[in-house]
C-alpha cells in the first residue's frame, strides 16, 4: 500500500461536512485482546485516511514507530537488563507481558522481568 502525504481537498471538506453534521468518527486496530476502537477528530480521520498508524499513534500521544514497535514487540515490554553474555533479557518486564496500548508501553520502557528486578545481576 502506498501512503499518501495529505488527504485530497474533497476528502477534508467531507470530513468537515460530517463533523460539523454532528458525525463521529472511530476506527479498530489490534492489540493483545483482540480489536480496540478508538474515537479519531476529524484531524486524525484525515491523517487515517493517508495513514493508519500515524492516526493511531497521534490517539495515544505517540510517535508512528512507538506504535509500530509496540505491536511488533507482540504487546511486550522487554527487561532492560543484559544478560552475562551482554546481549538484553529475553523476559517481559513486570507487568509488562500484554501491554493494552502503546502509550502504557512507552512508559514501561526500561523496566526489568522479575529476576532482574530483585537485584540479580547477569
Amino acid at each position: 500500500m502506498t501512503l499518501q502525504a495529505k488527504a485530497s481537498a474533497e476528502v477534508v471538506d467531507v470530513i468537515q461536512r460530517l463533523a460539523e453534521g454532528g458525525i463521529s468518527f472511530s476506527a479498530s486496530h489490534d492489540g493483545p485482546a483482540g480489536k480496540t476502537t478508538v474515537t479519531l477528530t476529524p484531524k486524525q480521520l484525515e491523517l487515517f485516511w493517508c495513514d493508519p498508524a500515524a492516526a493511531f499513534a497521534s490517539v495515544y500521544g505517540v510517535s508512528r514507530s512507538e506504535y509500530i514497535a509496540w505491536h511488533e514487540s507482540g504487546y511486550m515490554v522487554r527487561c532492560s537488563e543484559l544478560t552475562s553474555k551482554g546481549k538484553r533479557c529475553r523476559n517481559a518486564a513486570v507487568d509488562a507481558h500484554l501491554v493494552p496500548s502503546p502509550d502504557r508501553w512507552v512508559a514501561m520502557q526500561g523496566g526489568y522481568c522479575k529476576i532482574h528486578s530483585e537485584g540479580w545481576n547477569g
